[in-house]
C-alpha cells in the first residue's frame, strides 16, 4: 500500500473512532465504565496519531468533512454528531494540539455531548462554553458573519424567533389591573393537580423511556459492530472487542438478553459473511465470539435466576442457546435438573440434541459417569441421533446401575434403525424382571430366524434355577412367536424326552414348551401336541389338552 493511502487510511481511522467515542459518551452517564473506557482509548489513539502525523485539524463544511487533507465523510451531516454540532454554531474547523492530556479530553468530549441537541431555549452554544473552558491544547476558527452569512440548519421554527416592537409597546403601557387581570382568571387557574399523570399516562411515558432507551443501545450495539468491518488490524480490533465484550457481560448482568443477542448475532453474521480477509484478524473474531458464546458466558450467569425467568427472556435466550458451542452440552443438561417450566425445559432438550447431532462426542464425559438423573435427560437425546456413536453410548447406559435408566436404553436401541436382536438379547438374564420382559419382548415382535435361533442355543446350555421356571416358561412362549418348524424337533424333546429333570423343573420345561408349540400356530407343531395329549403321563396328557384348545381358539379367531 502507498504511502499516501496508508495516510488516507488512517485519518479515516481517526475520525471514524473519534465519532464512536462521542457516541459512546452520547450513551451513558458520566462516570460509566463504557464511557470511561472509551475515552481513554481514544485519548490513547489521539496520542499515537499526533505523533505520526502531528495535530489533527478536522475542517467541517456543510456537506462533508476533512481531517488533515483527507476527506473523511461525504453526506448530510446527522443531527447529534460531532460535524454537525460543531458546524451548526460556525466552528469551521477544530484541532486537537500536541501535548493535550487525558482530563482535557474527557472534558472537550463531554461539552460536545452537552450542545449536541438545542432545546428550543438554549443555554449558550458551543463556542462560548469552548471559551470560557480556556482549553490548552483545543483550536478552532468561528465564522464571525461578517460579509456573506454562510448557510446555517434552521434550528429554530419562525415563529419562536419573530420579534414585534408594537406588541411590546403595547404590553408595557397596559394598566397593571388589566395585566393583572389577564394573567388570574377563575377559568384558567392552573392547579397542581392538572400535572399529576393519570395511570395509564405513566405507563405510556414508561413505554416511550423505554423505547427510546432500547433504540439507542441498538443503534449504538450495531455501530459497534460496524466498526469490527471498517477497522482491519489487530490494535483497531482489540480496542473495538473490548468495547463489546464489556457490552456483553453488563447486559447479561442486568438480564438485558436482547442486547446480548445483538452482539452474538452481528458477530456470527461477520464470521459467516467472509468481509474480514485477514486471516489473524478473522481468528481474533472467532475467538472472542467463541469466548462470549460459551456456557461460562451464556449460562453460568443464569443459574441463580434459572427457575424465575419469564417467558419473553426464554424467547430471547432461546436464540442466544442457539449460539452455544457443543461443549456447552454439560452445563445445560445440569441446568435442567434445576427446576424449571415445561416451555423452557423442552427448549433446552432441543438445544441439547442439536448440539449433541452437530458433535456427539460432548457427550461422553455425561455418559461415562452420569447418575440416575442425568442419565434420564440425556437417554431421550441420544435415542434421536443415528450413528455407531450414539448406538454405543445407548448400550454403555443399559449397564447403568439403575433399573430404570437400562430399561429406556433398551427401549432406544429396540427402536434404532438395524436388526439388533442379538445386541438386545445380551441382557436377558439383568437382575430387573422388567428389563428381561423386555428384551423377550422385542424378540417375540415378529417370525424371525436369528432370535429363533438365540433362543434354541439359550434354552439348550443355559443352566436355570428353580428361581427361574417363570423365566424359563417365558423363553419358551417366547419361541414360539418368533419361531418356525425349525423348532419343532427341538420343542418335541423338550416335551417328551427330559426324564432326567426333577419333577418341578421337568413340569417347567414341558410347560414351556406345550406354550411354544402353541404359539407357533403350525400343523407340525399341532402333531406333537395331539401325540402328548394322548400321553400315559396324567400331566403332560392334561397340559397338552389344554394346549389344543388354546391351539384351535387361536386358529379359530384368526379366520
Amino acid at each position: 500500500m502507498k504511502v499516501r493511502d496508508v495516510v488516507a487510511d488512517d485519518n479515516k481511522k481517526f475520525f471514524a473512532y473519534l465519532m464512536l467515542t462521542c457516541k459512546n459518551v452520547s450513551l451513558y452517564p458520566e462516570g460509566h465504565s463504557i464511557s470511561v473506557n472509551a475515552i481513554r482509548h481514544f485519548h490513547e489513539t489521539l496520542e499515537d496519531h499526533i505523533r505520526k502525523y502531528g495535530n489533527p485539524r478536522i475542517e467541517i463544511e456543510k456537506d462533508r468533512v476533512v481531517c488533515q487533507g483527507v476527506e473523511v465523510f461525504k453526506g448530510t451531516l446527522e443531527e447529534g454528531t460531532l460535524p454537525f454540532t460543531l458546524f451548526r454554531d460556525g466552528i469551521r474547523w477544530f484541532e486537537f494540539a500536541d501535548g493535550i492530556d487525558l482530563e482535557e479530553t474527557r472534558q472537550v468530549l463531554s461539552l460536545i455531548h452537552k450542545y449536541s441537541v438545542l432545546t428550543k431555549e438554549p443555554e449558550g452554544d458551543i463556542v462560548t462554553a469552548f471559551w470560557e473552558s480556556h482549553f490548552s491544547h483545543i483550536l478552532y476558527k468561528v465564522d464571525d458573519f461578517s460579509g456573506e452569512e454562510p448557510e446555517e440548519f434552521d434550528m429554530l421554527s419562525e415563529s419562536d424567533t419573530t420579534y414585534d416592537a408594537t406588541s411590546e409597546k403595547a404590553v408595557e403601557s397596559a394598566a397593571p389591573e388589566e395585566a393583572a387581570d389577564d394573567a388570574v382568571g377563575s377559568d384558567d387557574t392552573i392547579h397542581p393537580a392538572d400535572f399529576v399523570l393519570t395511570p395509564q399516562e405513566n405507563i405510556e411515558l414508561q413505554e416511550m423511556i423505554s423505547g427510546e432507551e432500547n433504540s439507542s443501545a441498538t443503534e449504538h450495539l450495531n455501530m459497534l459492530l460496524d466498526m469490527l468491518l471498517q477497522f482491519q488490524e489487530e490494535d483497531d480490533f482489540n480496542v473495538i472487542m473490548g468495547v463489546l465484550a464489556e457490552e456483553f457481560e453488563g447486559s447479561y448482568n442486568r438480564h438485558d438478553f436482547e442486547a446480548a443477542l445483538i452482539i452474538l448475532d452481528g458477530v456470527r453474521k461477520i464470521l459467516d459473511s467472509e468481509r474480514i480477509k485477514s486471516a489473524r484478524t478473522r481468528s481474533l473474531i472467532e475467538s472472542f465470539y467463541q469466548d462470549i458464546a460459551s456456557d461460562a458466558k451464556c449460562l453460568n450467569p443464569l443459574e441463580n435466576i434459572w427457575s424465575r425467568l419469564n417467558l419473553t427472556q426464554i424467547e430471547t435466550l432461546k436464540n442466544i442457546f442457539q449460539h452455544l458451542h457443543p461443549k456447552s452440552v454439560a452445563t445445560l443438561v445440569r441446568f435442567l435438573l434445576l427446576g424449571q417450566s415445561s416451555h423452557l425445559e423442552k427448549i433446552v432438550d432441543q438445544i441439547v440434541f442439536s448440539l449433541a447431532s452437530e458433535n456427539i462426542s460432548c457427550m461422553d464425559s455425561l455418559v461415562n459417569r452420569a447418575d440416575e438423573r442425568i442419565a434420564e435427560k440425556i437417554v431421550p437425546v441420544i435415542s434421536r441421533i443415528e450413528g455407531e456413536t450414539a448406538f454405543k453410548y445407548l448400550m454403555k447406559l443399559a449397564r447403568h446401575s439403575s433399573a430404570t435408566i437400562r430399561r429406556m436404553s433398551l427401549k432406544a436401541i429396540g427402536q434404532f434403525r438395524g436388526n439388533h436382536i442379538k445386541t438386545i438379547f445380551e441382557f436377558i438374564d439383568d437382575p430387573d424382571p422388567a428389563v428381561r420382559q423386555f428384551v423377550l419382548m422385542h424378540m417375540g415382535q415378529s417370525k424371525n430366524e436369528a432370535a429363533e435361533d438365540i433362543l434354541m442355543e439359550y434354552l439348550l446350555d443355559h443352566e436355570f434355577s428353580s428361581a427361574q421356571n417363570d423365566h424359563l416358561v417365558e423363553c419358551f412362549r417366547t419361541l414360539g412367536k418368533c419361531g418356525s418348524s425349525k423348532s419343532v424337533p427341538f420343542l418335541r424333546q423338550a416335551l417328551l424326552r427330559r426324564k432326567w429333570l426333577a419333577g418341578i423343573k421337568k413340569s417347567a420345561y414341558r410347560e414351556g414348551a406345550i406354550l411354544a408349540l402353541a404359539a407357533l400356530k403350525i400343523p407340525e407343531a399341532r402333531q406333537v401336541i395331539v401325540s402328548a395329549s394322548r400321553s400315559l403321563h396324567p400331566g403332560l396328557r392334561m397340559i397338552a389338552r389344554r394346549a389344543l384348545k388354546e391351539f384351535f381358539q387361536t386358529n379359530n379367531g384368526g379366520r
